[in-house]
């Protein structure tokens, strides 16, 4: 990794901030520090240790909270509906993303962060205080014709009988 003096000095700053505020982790940060100050660049990646390898595009992202809408709509439309005959709440409950999945794993990440960090979305959290999101298998592509029905209805946050069993069956 090559990086230039003036991101060197940044991160040396901001190592020896953290210095301070973290006593326990202190050592850590000192000899990254230290690295960065004399200029040791094999030793660069260990101050990028805690950062993921991977990262969600914005693209991504955006999938990931239109999946998250889409259920946000299904959820609601169902508490709403009075003819529940053909649909069960296990049928438009939000699963998550598989974390066995590499694809999959850092849509997981996301969803965690966003309902469970950010605090939105908690109904697709339903009841629980703590939700993981783990479906255990692969979802993406269920997801994506899920969206491609749901997008037939124009992404309407009130669905009625029909169009719930239209999006659901695409799972």
């Amino acid at each position: 990794m090559k990086l230039t003096k003036f991101e060197r000095l940044m991160l040396s700053n901001q190592f020896k901030i953290l210095e301070g505020l973290y006593p326990k982790e202190k050592k850590n940060y000192e000899l990254n520090r230290k690295a960065l100050e004399e200029g040791y660049s094999l030793h660069y990646n260990g101050a990028f240790e805690s950062l993921s390898p991977v990262e969600l595009t914005e693209d991504e992202c955006r999938e990931v909270l239109d999946i998250l809408s889409m259920y946000r709509a299904l959820t609601y439309s169902f508490e709403k509906l009075e003819d529940k005959s053909g649909i069960t709440m296990e049928s438009i409950k939000f699963n998550g993303f598989s974390e066995n999945d590499e694809e999959e794993s850092k849509r997981l990440s996301y969803t965690h962060y966003f309902i469970m960090d950010l605090n939105r979305f908690e109904e697709l959290k339903y009841g629980e205080e703590w939700a993981f999101f783990n479906s255990f298998i692969p979802m993406l592509d269920s997801y994506r014709r899920m969206l491609s029905a749901w997008t037939t209805v124009n992404r309407k946050q009130e669905l009625n009988r029909d169009e719930i069993i239209r999006i659901v069956e695409e799972r």
